[in-house]
């Protein structure tokens, strides 16, 4: 492994750059106009090299980890390092060039130090609208990307320092809730400007040769290191797959998302083989976004607590299929409902991974979920309330799965009920856990939740995107079970009670209707009859598992005394388990 010729002044400048990302970070939070970025925090900030290498980054969505870098590198391929000036601010949201959605919108900037570029911040945020066939994005059946809304490829905002007037006219007169799109976006301009600032001083302190190359020296190291940790592991091929239920337009056509995952030696390979055709309808997924889950999910299991750079990109070898596929789309493939494959594919790698990192390795967590409720009525007040709903997350070796987790999504959150109530027309009937959604194992799954919402207005719609309801992704391991799967629930004000198990998008709900998101749990690890007694009376008395349930699925028998307390046991769990078991093995 290569020496830095002076450590502390490298970790003064690895830091300085990770602080100035947290310090973007917090930025957006406080100028944007939306809670799915204030709260949620569907956004990521990260500061590059010249390049467009990753130098740094915050907390946000792991899906922006490899889309931000790929989204600077595509405006470097398009105008040249010599074509960027002081002051230049760029957008791009493309699925092409980003890997996700129009909806995620990247808004970026060279950085300069007297008069050379030394640096690029960036940022990517979901915006409330994007001005496409369906109010908010998340089209889910649309069947070309121009039917998705506006797709921005590299253009500039801002040129030399002042405001393209022109286009950011355009922008506001073809999004629906123009004020917060515009609110947001100015956001992301104060937030790049705050990294630039802080790369800049970093510059002053040190000279830009120095700290460009501290931080290629730093890469170096961490791919070295990351190498190591490939290296340590049994040479191996292993393979998963997942059915989605449909890609939103034709209802023959079943998707397969196929992944395998070859370690040899140091190098760690991923590639695609038997994944389906790009899709007619919106959950393809660009190359960017793709890789990006495969870094997700590699990164958990080799590095799960070190700062993110580029080398976590450079170390996972991808092999893209040679035609387009659900994971590799061309123009012009919709990839609006993109997260279900992406999804998938981080918690196939996961699973695989388990066959040579057994220690490190989880169950599979719940398929992506979310909701919208909206209204672009003239006659009634015009928003689009838009989240993540929180899951269950996979058991691992010695740990229950966490609860209340948005896969995929890292850091994201579900929208705090008081700011909900006070900025929509609709109201939180129930938030609460979805206990029997927990997959069973010697350590259980997370749970999903229950988030019942009633609206409160007239000319409202809905949009829910649900996926792997046939082929569940939260799978157990080592003997677990898999967790249950989410489910919509309507009440209407009639008392009729409507389950739907499919997504829909723009469906027109009266006023006082009730939906309710039930989402999935995790995957659970070890059989369930080998989990502790003492973990499965925990359960019962917080209300997670029933008396009968705690017989039925763990056979653990329990009594309850004159006071009303509860006990295992133990003579009667040990024979049921043994019948069991004996049962089983016949």
């Amino acid at each position: 492994m290569k020496t830095i010729a002076d450590p502390v002044k490298a970790e003064i400048t690895r830091n300085a750059l990770v602080s100035a990302a947290r310090e973007m970070h917090d930025t957006l939070i406080r100028s944007a106009y939306n809670p799915l970025i204030f709260d949620v925090k569907d956004f990521g900030v990260t500061i590059l090299s010249a390049d467009g290498d990753m130098w740094a980054d915050a907390p946000g969505l792991p899906v922006f980890v490899s889309s931000l870098p790929e989204t600077v590198r595509s405006g470097i391929r398009r105008w040249g390092k010599d074509g960027f000036r002081d002051g230049d601010v760029l957008i791009a949201n493309c699925p092409y060039l980003t890997g996700t959605h129009l909806s995620d919108t990247a808004v970026y900037m060279p950085v300069f130090h007297e008069g050379a570029l030394v640096a690029f911040t960036a940022t990517m945020a979901h915006w409330a609208d994007i001005g496409g066939m369906s109010p908010g994005g998340w089209t889910v059946d649309s069947t070309e990307i121009y039917q998705e809304g506006l797709r921005f490829t590299n253009q500039r905002l801002h040129i030399a320092g002042e405001p393209n007037v022109d286009l950011l006219d355009f922008i506001e007169a073809n999004v629906r809730v123009s004020h917060i799109v515009m609110g947001d976006l100015h956001a992301q301009i104060a937030t790049c400007l705050t990294g630039a600032r802080r790369v800049q001083a970093l510059c002053d302190r040190y000279d830009p040769k120095d700290v460009t190359g501290i931080m290629g020296d730093v890469l170096e190291r961490t791919e070295s290191a990351l190498r190591q940790e490939i290296a340590a592991l049994p040479d191996g091929r292993m393979e998963r797959e997942v059915e989605l239920d449909f890609d939103g337009v034709d209802r023959g056509y079943r998707p397969r998302v196929a992944v395998q995952v070859a370690v040899e030696g140091d190098r760690l390979t991923v590639t695609f083989d038997g994944t389906s055709r790009s899709a007619p309808g919106p959950i393809n997924i660009g190359e960017a976004a793709t890789l990006s889950a495969a870094v997700e999910a590699v990164k958990g299991i080799l590095d799960p607590l070190g700062p993110t750079n580029e080398a976590h990109l450079k170390v996972v070898d991808v092999t893209w299929p040679e035609e387009a596929t659900l994971v590799n789309p061309g123009a012009p493939s919709p990839c609006d409902s993109y997260g279900y494959v992406g999804t998938g594919v981080t918690e196939m790698i996961v699973h695989a991974m388990t066959e040579v990192a057994p220690h490190r390795g989880r169950a599979s967590s719940y398929q992506m979920v979310s909701d919208y409720v909206l209204c672009t009525s003239a006659t009634n007040k015009r928003f689009v309330f838009a989240e993540p709903v929180m899951g269950g997350h996979g058991a691992w070796e010695g740990h229950d799965g966490e609860t209340l987790v948005f896969t995929g999504d890292g850091d994201t959150l579900n929208t705090p009920v008081e700011v909900m109530e006070s900025r929509y027309p609709i109201r939180c009937e129930e938030f609460a856990l979805n206990t029997e959604s927990a997959g069973p194992g010697e350590f259980r799954g997370g749970m999903g939740v229950k988030r019942d919402i009633r609206v409160l207005q007239d000319d409202c719609m809905i949009k829910t995107a649900l996926e792997c309801t046939k082929d569940g992704l939260a799978r157990g391991l080592h003997g677990g079970e898999a967790g249950d799967i989410t489910k919509t629930v309507l009440t209407y004000p009639s008392g009729e009670v409507v389950v739907q198990y499919e997504r829909v998008g723009d469906f027109p709900i009266p006023n006082g209707t009730i939906m309710g998101i039930h989402t999935g749990g995790g995957g659970g690890y070890g059989h369930p009859l080998d989990r502790d007694p003492a973990r499965v009376l925990n359960d019962v008395d917080n209300d997670i598992l029933g008396i009968d349930a705690a017989r039925t699925i763990y056979g653990v028998h329990l009594n309850r005394d004159v006071g009303g307390l509860l006990s295992v046991d133990a003579r009667a769990t040990e024979r049921e388990r043994a019948q069991r078991r004996e049962s089983d093995s016949s």
